[in-house]
């Protein structure tokens, strides 16, 4: 993610736990997405501006980090609560325009390595958004994807195999495998279809016609 080395190599005198540091990746994937941090808790601090930067004291309390952003259009304002259960990292943001709310759980061994909290190039955060990406991005050429093409989906193709026998009409065996074989009647014979004497014209009744 562009600028997010820089702004690490800024927060790391802060950074002395995993969970700090994978703040560190939510916090700009927020930025990144054109949100700035106002401060930290539930309710507005004095002389309080929009930055990219995190507020003093945002890793003061290891284990529930609470933050506050706004849009840049100033229609939006989240209220993010990240809440660590022993090794995993709830975490819940309110949009308060609209009341709605979202959480993800996220394992921080999964993206942070903690013996290498000095070097950005391996504790760098993975996006924690991605979760699920090959389904919001069908066509980004990665695996998976909510299109499934039944032509590479790895499961055997349906084809005629005239050793089967037709249901309804020859019995598995009658016919030789490999030989020619022409289906007689329409296909799909055998399945529930008007009778022709269901619907006769007018005055029509002799029944050996």
């Amino acid at each position: 993610m562009a600028g997010l080395e820089t702004f690490y190599a800024w927060a790391r005198a802060a950074i002395s736990r995993p969970q700090d540091a994978l703040i560190c990746g939510v916090h700009w994937e927020l930025v990144r997405h054109g949100y700035r941090c106002l401060g930290t808790g539930d309710q507005p601090g004095p002389d309080e501006r929009k930055s990219e930067l995190l507020p003093t004291g945002w890793e003061a309390n290891k284990e529930v980090y609470t933050l506050r952003y706004k849009s840049t259009d100033d229609v939006h304002e989240l209220l993010l609560k990240a809440i660590m259960v022993e090794d995993s990292m709830i975490l819940n943001v309110m949009d308060r325009s609209s009341q709605k709310v979202a959480d993800v759980t996220l394992a921080v061994a999964d993206y942070i390595d903690p013996e290498h909290l000095d070097n950005f190039h391996k504790p760098s955060p993975l996006n924690p958004f991605g979760v699920g990406g090959q389904d919001l991005d069908p066509f980004g050429g990665r695996s998976g994807g909510m299109i499934v093409d039944p032509l590479r989906s790895g499961f055997p193709q349906p084809g005629i195999d005239p050793s089967s026998g037709i249901p309804g009409r020859l019995p598995p065996g009658a016919v030789p495998p490999g030989a020619r074989f022409d289906p007689f009647g329409p296909l799909g014979a055998g399945r529930s279809g008007p009778d022709p004497d269901h619907l006769p014209p007018p005055g029509y009744d002799d029944m050996f016609m």
